[in-house]
């Protein structure tokens, strides 16, 4: 079985579906778990996406990532859109 993403014009996923090996639809994309796609989430320069999180956060092959790496030494944080800021969370 294979994964298949459907897009509209603009390249946004707007439906996903399993099916045989043989299978093939025009206007469908395979897609693997390494890079799955998203309802709503988009198709750009080769990459799945799902959905934008936040709007300072840029693209990286797959993947979004905010202005600032999260930190390391605490599990416990969340993304501040208003401040652009990693918050820790006390435990």
């Amino acid at each position: 079985m294979k994964n298949f993403a459907k897009l509209d014009a603009n390249n946004v996923v707007i439906n996903i579906s399993l099916a045989d090996d043989d299978w093939e639809c025009e206007g469908w994309i395979e897609y693997t778990n390494a890079n799955p796609a998203y309802v709503g989430g988009d198709f750009v320069d080769g990459y799945f996406y799902p959905p934008q999180p936040y709007t300072s956060w840029t693209r990286d092959k797959g993947n979004w990532l905010a202005p600032t790496p999260a930190p390391n030494n605490s599990p416990f944080t969340y993304w501040d859109e208003a401040t652009s800021n990693w918050i820790e969370i006390e435990a």
